[in-house]
């Protein structure tokens, strides 16, 4: 059977056949239900038989060092009640000056198509030549080879004009192609009616380069269970083209009107300034050698274009202690548990040549049972765009009893050149993957964003070290010597505290929580000594008159004017980090 088209016909496969699809629209993110699909434009459906239809799509072309690969996909549907196998026809592409190559079919491909499906067909062929080639049609023909000469039956030609991917020097001409950043769209010429939008896009740097985390909000529209197709994400700088792989190792399978983040990170060049990403869908060819090894090529068609972002998202301001809105669909933040910055202090640490930020975040568990302490990331980002990574404490709670709450505290080391204290606050989720190749890299996701203020510095009668206040009444430092077991004498300073600590009863503390480092200070800038004390367990700093005492100093003789520096010590990965909370002179 030959079908004819007309020239009408033809001209509009380019647009129809390999590139168009319907972009139905996608539910608001603060809304539990899918919003009802734009009307699709269908794609052009090639009847070969009375029961087999072919849509093409996808046709890919390019040059590499070892020659040029051309490859393309169709899909054939079986419109019967009955299985129908699929002959082997030949799929063939003609370049502008008249070369017709045949390509070959991918030894996976199906034999058969069941009643009422489709199954998708690969092919691919790589051809020995030094020089580029320019595609014009493709076609599918039916060789009978049991006659001679042999018959061939066209089944279909199409034009290609333009409407091929050209590896790494692709580039879209179909402006519907072209999408702006967090606009609706689904995978042209895919049966899928998976929904997507680009969400959040997040750069870190590396000790190879930095890396872009893309963000996609993926929804599934219809009453069955759908799968991710296989895609890559590649993001385009005005020179370079650099590759984004999936972060997730797993498929992503999404129930009928569920929705999931799927995250792709794009490793690129130091100091890259991508301008656009490109939404590709993952072919794969296999083919077996003459000892029968089989050898599987991937090879990529490009879909769409999706432009990034020309200003930064703005966010709105926080007020301290209320629960951050997280995004809904992130899988960190538990339903019942509220989350809320309580504490965003910022000091200078003169001594080490560099300003202190501590922000302390309270969990508080809202449901019935216990649940674990979700493991999240910081970031203070300046107005200047200087990004400054959170140091999580080393040790938290595990988990958080019913009706109580716990507190977490992170450390931001900021440059002496930071004026700023406004900030905008980003909360991260840590995601495990294979993208990168490395044996568990883990990339960073923004779950919450927002502009806060830090908080003034506090006087000693009034320091919030939440869930503690503190209020250092009166104190008095008095200096001993006494003679040691030899020659030698020993000095000792003993630190006298009238202090009253006031702590919020539903927030437990303990052992993880940041401590009291005391400092003895000489008027030349000299450390004499330091002691540090909890707020729980042994030796732990209590409510009214409290004696310190310092002894086996670094100074071989009795010092006035003698300053004690108070710090907030927090321990973290990095090391001790302080705060300097006040100066008792």
């Amino acid at each position: 059977m030959r079908i004819h088209f007309k020239q009408v016909a033809m001209t509009l496969v380019l647009s129809s056949s390999l590139l168009m699809s319907g972009l139905p629209a996608l539910a608001a993110e603060g809304e539990g239900a899918v919003a009802a699909a734009v009307p699709a434009s269908a794609a052009i459906v090639y009847p070969i038989t009375d029961n087999l239809q072919v849509t093409v799509e996808g046709v890919y072309n390019e040059k590499t060092a070892s020659g040029v690969r051309l490859g393309a996909v169709i899909r054939i549907n079986n419109t019967s009640s009955q299985t129908l196998r699929i002959p082997d026809y030949e799929l063939r592409v003609t370049t502008t000056d008249g070369i017709v190559y045949s390509l070959r079919a991918s030894n996976s491909n199906a034999r058969g198509v069941q009643p009422d499906s489709e199954v998708e067909l690969t092919y691919l062929k790589v051809v020995n030549r030094q020089t580029e080639v320019n595609l014009s049609n493709l076609s599918l023909v039916d060789v009978n080879y049991d006659v001679y000469p042999k018959q061939e039956t066209t089944l279909l030609t199409t034009p290609l004009d333009g409407a091929v991917w050209n590896g790494n020097h692709g580039e879209f001409k179909d402006v519907s192609l072209m999408k702006k950043w967090g606009e609706i769209f689904t995978i042209p010429t895919l049966e899928s009616p998976l929904q997507y939008k680009t969400v959040d896009i997040t750069k870190s740097n590396s000790t190879d380069g930095v890396v872009y985390i893309v963000k996609l909000l993926v929804s599934n529209p219809s009453d069955q269970t759908e799968t991710v197709p296989m895609l890559e994400l590649d993001g385009k700088s005005k020179t370079n083209v650099y590759t984004g792989k999936q972060v997730e190792a797993d498929s992503v399978k999404l129930d009928a009107g569920e929705s999931k983040y799927v995250h792709f990170a794009i490793r690129a060049d130091m100091d890259t300034v991508l301008d656009s990403v490109n939404v590709l869908t993952s072919e794969s060819f296999t083919q077996a050698d003459a000892t029968g090894n089989v050898k599987t090529t991937a090879f990529h068609i490009g879909k769409l274009n999706v432009g990034l972002p020309s200003a930064k998202t703005a966010v709105g301001s926080y007020t301290y202690g209320s629960p951050i809105a997280f995004e809904k669909w992130n899988e960190v933040i538990n339903q019942d548990l509220d989350v809320a910055l309580v504490e965003l202090h910022i000091a200078d640490n003169q001594d080490q040549g560099s300003k202190l930020a501590f922000a302390k975040f309270t969990l508080t568990n809202k449901g019935l049972s216990e649940m674990p302490v979700p493991t999240f990331q910081t970031m203070l980002s300046s107005p200047t765009g200087f990004d400054y990574t959170g140091s999580r404490q080393s040790n938290v709670p595990k988990s958080i009893a019913p009706g109580t709450s716990t507190v977490v505290s992170y450390a931001f080391v900021l440059p002496v050149a930071e004026t700023s204290d406004t900030f905008t606050m980003k909360v991260q989720n840590v995601i495990n993957g294979e993208a990168s190749g490395e044996t568990t890299p883990t990339f960073k996701s923004t779950i919450a964003s927002y502009q806060v203020t830090a908080q003034g510095q506090d006087d000693r009668h009034k320091i919030s070290l939440f869930p503690y206040t503190v209020n250092i009444k009166d104190y008095y430092l008095a200096q001993i010597t006494s003679p040691g077991q030899t020659i030698a004498i020993n000095y000792t300073y003993k630190l006298q505290l009238f202090m009253d600590l006031i702590r919020d009863p539903q927030v437990l503390v303990d052992n993880n929580f940041s401590k009291l480092k005391f400092e003895l200070v000489d008027p030349s800038g000299s450390i004499l000594g330091s002691k540090t004390f909890p707020f729980t367990g042994t030796d732990r700093l209590v409510n009214g008159k409290q004696t310190l005492t310092f002894n086996n100093l670094t100074t071989d003789q009795i010092q006035s004017n003698v300053i004690v520096r108070v710090y907030e010590a927090l321990n973290t990965p990095s090391g001790e980090v302080d705060r300097l909370i006040a100066e008792l002179k």
